[in-house]
């Protein structure tokens, strides 16, 4: 069978003459002989273009031909393999919203709106089980920070342009998943990926494009005023610095919070303001979804009917007197919570299919984050964080009718289930590649004497024979000598 070299080529052996084999003829790898690119490159087209107001149907087409094209030019079939338990959770998960969907009072509008769903899915199939190494999984981060950067100079032009009232000027930039002021809590999710592709090269492309958007971020979250996304913001860099150290944690906490009152103190504190307001508007929506939940409680109302029962429930909830209602009038699409949305339209089997495959992730994502490599740790990191900021913004703004709250979603589960494919110790995936043969190749200096540079020594483990141990016997033997001698004396 072919070897691998230092290059990722293949070997093929050499001619013999006279018994003698010459040396193997090499060749450098190429793009068809890791077909993992194109499945790489096809995810990060298809996020990036379901930001840009083109048909969504481009950038599915897109995902799947590049996903196609990967399968046709795999000819060793190697691929991740997405653990088992995770996959099952994922598809109770379906399930229970299918049967949501089944027996929803609105079947029209959740079948409609449902079908956003289906560029996660694939995104979860191509990401979970296409990717090879940790080449593919910086692409896809690399594409959420580029993605972020760009959304981030955008709103920050606008704001200068029309006005601190984003509500005035935020449909006019033709952006489809940014709707309201507060879908910026997707700029706050992404920074996990920035902090970790700057942390592995500073200096290079992709660690200056982490730091950019990062930076641009927090600049368009304070800009907006959106103090949920402030709230996302630090928990994803506080949750990452921790599990990389926990002092850097605490070190990012205080810096974001002394950076968003200096910035908010410059514009007049209107992001500080909101913060007073204790008893909150979105208390009246709670309150809804919770009278729907009680009304219907095992599979819910169905997909997105949260809007279609709006004024009914408005008129038959009891609210007390202190309790705000929206002041924006209209029928809210959905709850801003979440979990009471889970509640209120698939009922506690939506919930819990959800809340299994949160755990699932969580496993595989901690088991990933203790047993790969520096490198696959790191990723691991990223998708913690992120996924921890997405759960902290579901308690208050996060719903799955955002079409880049399911996509984001689905890639974090694609990517701990692509993780926990790799062994243990690995940095580069299921077929070994450039991060594992860069550690392997200094731990094999470190190993052997000869390739380090320095001389070899009588007690070194490498040598032939095991000298090592040998000369480690020996000098025990001659300490249990002396000290006999000692004690005669």
């Amino acid at each position: 069978p072919a070897r691998s070299n230092s290059r990722g080529g293949a070997h093929r052996p050499g001619p013999k003459i006279r018994g003698r084999v010459l040396p193997a003829m090499s060749r450098t790898s190429g793009p068809y002989d890791d077909p993992s690119i194109f499945a790489a490159l096809a995810v990060s087209l298809c996020v990036i273009g379901l930001a840009l107001p083109i048909p969504s149907s481009i950038p599915l087409l897109c995902l799947v031909a590049g996903a196609l094209f990967s399968v046709w030019l795999d000819r060793n079939g190697r691929s991740g393999k997405i653990p088992g338990p995770l996959t099952a959770a994922f598809v109770a998960f379906l399930l229970a919203c299918g049967l949501s969907i089944f027996f929803s009072e609105d079947r029209v509008r959740s079948l409609e709106l449902s079908a956003s769903w289906i560029p996660g899915i694939l995104l979860f199939v191509v990401v979970g089980e296409r990717f090879r190494n940790a080449r593919d999984i910086r692409a896809l981060f690399a594409s959420y920070c580029l993605l972020a950067l760009g959304l981030s100079i955008a709103l920050l032009q606008a704001r200068w342009s029309h006005g601190p009232n984003p509500h005035d000027w935020l449909l006019d930039l033709g952006v489809p998943i940014l709707v309201v002021p507060n879908d910026c809590h997707l700029l706050a999710l992404t920074t996990p990926f920035g902090l970790i592709l700057f942390r592995e090269k500073p200096l290079s492309a992709l660690g200056v494009l982490g730091l950019l958007s990062m930076v641009f971020t927090g600049l368009a979250i304070v800009a907006l005023g959106s103090r949920g996304a402030v709230l996302t913001l630090i928990t994803c860099l506080v949750v990452a610095g921790t599990l990389l150290r926990p002092r850097l944690g605490l070190m990012l906490g205080l810096c974001l919070l002394t950076l968003v009152v200096l910035g908010d103190g410059m514009m007049g504190f209107p992001l500080s303001s909101k913060f007073t307001n204790v008893i909150d508007t979105r208390l009246s929506l709670w309150m809804m979804a919770w009278d729907m939940f009680l009304d219907e409680p095992l599979l819910g109302h169905g997909p997105y009917t949260y809007k279609t029962l709006y004024s009914a429930y408005l008129d038959s909830t009891e609210f007390p007197d202190w309790i705000r209602l929206d002041p924006w009038g209209g029928d809210v699409p959905w709850a801003h919570n979440l979990y009471l949305e889970l509640l209120a339209e698939r009922g506690i089997v939506g919930l819990l299919s959800f809340g299994a495959l949160v755990w699932a992730a969580l496993f595989y994502g901690f088991r990933s984050l203790r047993t790969l490599g520096v490198q696959g740790a790191g990723f691991a990191t990223a998708c913690l964080a992120s996924l921890a900021g997405f759960l902290a913004s579901g308690l208050f703004e996060a719903s799955f009718l955002r079409i880049w709250a399911v996509v984001l979603l689905f890639c974090l589960m694609g990517v701990v289930g692509q993780l926990a494919s790799w062994p243990p110790g690995a940095n580069a995936g299921v077929d070994g590649g450039a991060g594992r043969r860069a550690d392997g190749g200094a731990e094999a200096k470190a190993k052997d004497p000869k390739k380090s540079g320095r001389k070899s020594r009588p007690g070194d483990r490498s040598q032939s024979g095991g000298s090592g141990r040998v000369h480690g016997k020996k000098k025990k033997s001659r300490r249990r000598a002396a000290s006999r001698k000692k004690r005669r004396s």
